[in-house]
């Protein structure tokens, strides 16, 4: 008896040890193969002539891989309003964010449509843009390059067209992922090829050069990697120092839900090799478990404001639970090359909990599909991670309403002791409204802040589908949304719930500090059919410089607009100090630098002309090195 007490004894005591912190338990249950994959293709954009841009669809496509998957979802999704949940109620009066230190939406800076639609179901939006203005955005059907600096497209080809002479590679090729690596200056882009074990492949392709018109460097990974009966589906890539990072999930042939998944798996590879046309050198890590399950949906983090590493993480969690509070944080200790490296996994615990989603609302009987609530976006910065995904959202306005959200996580002190903070974003003044598949970067105007943008679609009974975003500032602080593009019909192209997803993008522009560009899903009308249009925009954080730095700057740009050409810009020294004073566009393109020198403590006045500026919107920029001290909009009225 008196051993037993001993034992109850050690038990409450570990219990209330483990309640007091969200991080719980570390394992390191995985295991790793090496790969090495040939150059496959050397293929340039611009030689392409002909490309019809042709695609065929199934029009009652289904979600992932099977049927049985379909029906299992939509089995989970009608218990979401019978469930008793005990997660935290938002009330209809209130917002997650401060209300007495209210922040503004971000600032758009530029927008545009990209991909034209031609029968893809959902668009899966993804996008990357270089340091010189160059986008590349791509759906499940076709890739464009865009130049934003002359307002032009480059070229847009199929994803098939991109790889159509690489041997033995199905046709059926789908879920493109881009990312561009700004220390090489150039661009990556994934995606899938066929969906069968036997012929199941990653398509790799790295650009030989800044021009994305110029060749690029194309390989293959096997879809099928462990030689059994999967295929790999739904990838994610982020990029470290020295590595790429795919993740993907291995689905089996055919059978039920329960038996089509088999695990989620990480590719590990050397970017150098791709970058410089070599063989890849490539490391798989599978049978990531914890307490003896396969952790699903894994998703890499990417570097804020830089690239991070050689340790890496990535993040997963409890996708279709109804409600849970359950996230797994991985760690991949070191470069491939490394005969240390190892996985691990954390389970940390929220503090506030999270679910499936209902699928969302439109005007229309045909509801959106949200998918699950996997981790669909993250970020690391200063010691900290920042993520996002599909979420329940609960509100009251005298019954209890379920509706589709999105959490907002911040993991503190991600290398010693981590906490895990979460939020489900609302705004008080549009409460019913639903959002499906955000995503988020970094935008803080110096190296040490946590603030971002999330970007996400948004709709509800009474708003079509469109494309918007919010900015986080710190803590609980969020902004009201922000419309990026607002949809102009319903969306209805198949015959159950309509796809709305299943991803978008955003990437912060490394050359522009607090600039992030994102691309995203609208309603429009193509053909007289109720479909999708991708659209991407340029954004930036909306927080005045002038109370950022106000304990050592102060500045007061007049008149507004200019009085007879002429501007002034008063500005406040603690020291003496080199400053610069840009000029920028409405487009978020420098126009000129006006002053770039030394400036002496105490009380400055600077004045410039705008006799040479058309009439529009531009932004004075006072920044010292990297640092914006100060920004200010003005209108030119001449």
């Amino acid at each position: 008896m008196r051993n037993f007490r001993l034992f109850y004894i050690l038990i409450l005591i570990l219990l209330v040890s483990v309640s007091s912190s969200s991080y719980l338990f570390s394992q390191s249950n995985s295991s790793s193969k090496y790969f090495s994959s040939a150059c496959k293709l050397s293929f340039s954009p611009a030689v392409v002539k002909n490309d019809y841009l042709t695609h065929l669809q199934h029009i009652d496509s289904v979600f992932e891989g099977n049927k049985n998957y379909q029906a299992y979802l939509i089995g989970i999704k009608n218990q979401i309003n019978s469930y008793n949940y005990s997660m935290v109620h938002i009330v209809a009066n209130s917002a997650h964010r401060i209300l007495e230190n209210p922040v503004d939406t971000p600032l758009v800076t530029n927008g545009f449509e990209t991909n034209n639609y031609n029968g893809s179901v959902p668009n899966d939006n993804t996008m990357a843009i270089s340091n010189d203005g160059i986008v590349l955005s791509a759906i499940n059907t076709n890739i464009m390059f865009y130049d934003t600096k002359n307002d032009s497209v480059l070229k847009v080809i199929s994803l098939s067209k991109f790889s159509d002479t690489l041997s033995n590679v199905s046709s059926h090729q789908y879920d493109p992922k881009a990312i561009y690596d700004y220390e090489e200056d150039r661009f990556i882009l994934v995606y899938l090829a066929g969906s069968k074990s036997h012929e199941s492949n990653i398509i790799v392709a790295f650009s030989k050069m800044a021009d994305p018109m110029g060749e690029w460097s194309i390989y293959t990974l096997p879809g099928n990697p462990l030689n059994d009966t999967s295929w790999t589906d739904y990838p994610a890539i982020s990029l470290s120092n020295d590595e790429l990072f795919i993740t993907g999930n291995l689905l089996k042939d055919g059978g039920s839900w329960q038996t089509s998944f088999k695990q989620s798996v990480v590719w590990q590879i050397t970017k150098k090799d791709g970058f410089d046309g070599d063989s890849l050198s490539a490391k798989l890590h599978y049978d990531i478990e914890y307490d003896g399950n396969n952790v699903r949906n894994i998703h890499p983090v990417r570097g804020g404001n830089a690239f991070y590493g050689p340790e890496v993480y990535l993040l997963s969690n409890q996708n279709f639970a109804l409600e849970s509070d359950s996230f797994y944080l991985i760690k991949i200790s070191d470069k491939l090359s490394s005969s240390s490296t190892k996985l691990t996994l954390d389970l940390l615990l929220s503090d506030v909990n999270y679910g499936m989603p209902p699928n969302a609302s439109q005007p229309s009987t045909k509801k959106l599909a949200t998918n699950d609530a996997r981790v669909l976006g993250a970020f690391y910065q200063n010691g900290q991670i920042q993520f996002v995904g599909n979420s329940v959202h609960i509100y009251y306005d005298g019954d209890t309403n379920r509706i589709a959200g999105f959490y907002h996580g911040v993991i503190k002190s991600v290398t010693d002791v981590p906490k895990l903070h979460l939020n489900i974003y609302n705004d008080a003044n549009i409460p019913k409204m639903e959002y499906g598949y955000p995503n988020i970067s970094y935008c803080g105007l110096n190296s040490k802040s946590q603030q971002s943008i999330i970007t996400f679609d948004y709709a509800s009974k009474t708003m079509k589908a469109s494309f918007g975003s919010v900015f986080f500032e710190k803590d609980d602080t969020f902004s009201p949304l922000g419309s990026l593009k607002t949809g102009n019909t319903t969306i209805y192209i198949l015959w159950g719930t309509q796809r709305w997803g299943d991803y978008s993008a955003t990437q912060p522009k490394y050359n522009e500090v607090g600039e992030v560009w994102a691309s995203g899903t609208f309603a429009k009308s193509v053909g007289g059919k109720r479909a999708y249009g991708t659209w991407v925009s340029a954004l930036r954080s909306p927080i005045n410089d002038e109370i950022v730095a106000a304990k050592e700057f102060s500045a007061k740009a007049y008149p507004n607009p200019p009085v007879n050409q002429q501007m002034s810009i008063e500005f406040n020294l603690t020291e003496d100090q080199k400053i610069q004073i840009e000029l920028v566009g409405s487009n978020g393109q420098i126009i000129t630098q006006l002053y770039n020198n030394n400036a002496k403590a105490g009380k400055n006045m600077f004045t410039f002309s705008t006799l040479p500026l058309e009439n529009g919107i531009y932004i004075i920029r006072i920044l010292n090195a990297d640092k914006i001290l100060y920004s200010q909009k003005i209108t030119v009225v001449q």
